[in-house]
């Protein structure tokens, strides 16, 4: 086949499967050289199918369609395809990866006790808590926000901020954050608390992301 296309194809693929959106994608050539890009999300499925003789033609895929004759959208060029690829795969889920919502936010403070009395008056309700071998620590609950109030460690003054939110596809966004650079501090996994995994901002932060 085309070896431009291909490559082309190749690269889309790679990325597609990159995006935090549960994205699956395929590439499977042909002798004729043809070659088909199956992508699958959410159980629908959209294809890229590429002749040499008619070019590229793109669509949500049927059991009951024919090759490039069948699909809806035609080009003679890789990256209209790619772009009306990517609108179906990705545009026509509006709803299905909702933002990610902000839910932990941990204090540190050379006097807990002092901090959770001033935070008392604001109207939250504390509880204490240790899990395991950690610190003794307070945490209260505001809708589906947790806010914790934790000591210094020693004579170390406080550590950057600690947040956390709850997030659409978290080993996808995880993988998608390791290759754009950032520092991965904890691999995802299941605790108590649900499947979680901690990276750091670019300024130091943790910032702690919990599956959905």
């Amino acid at each position: 086949m085309n070896n431009t296309a291909f490559t082309e194809m190749k690269r889309l693929r790679e990325g597609l499967a990159a995006e935090p959106f549960g994205i699956e994608a395929e590439l499977t050539t042909f002798p004729s050289g043809s070659a088909m890009l199956d992508v699958r999300r959410a159980g629908r499925a959209f294809v890229m199918f590429y002749t040499p003789a008619d070019g590229f033609g793109v669509d949500e895929l049927h059991p009951d369609d024919g090759f490039v004759t069948g699909y809806r959208f035609h080009f003679p060029d890789f990256e209209a395809a790619a772009r009306q690829l990517r609108a179906l795969a990705i545009a026509e889920f509006p709803t299905e990866s909702p933002p990610p919502t902000l839910s932990l936010v941990v204090l540190q403070s050379g006097d807990v006790e002092a901090a959770k009395d001033f935070y008392s008056l604001l109207g939250l309700s504390f509880v204490e808590e240790q899990h395991g071998k950690g610190p003794r620590h307070y945490s209260a609950t505001l809708g589906a926000l947790v806010l914790e109030i934790y000591p210094c460690q020693g004579s170390n003054p406080p550590a950057p901020l600690r947040i956390g939110f709850r997030v659409p596809c978290l080993d996808r966004i995880l993988q998608t954050l390791r290759s754009r650079g950032a520092r991965i501090v904890s691999e995802a996994k299941d605790s108590p608390w649900g499947r979680r995994g901690v990276v750091e901002d670019p300024d130091g932060n943790r910032v702690e992301l919990a599956a959905v």
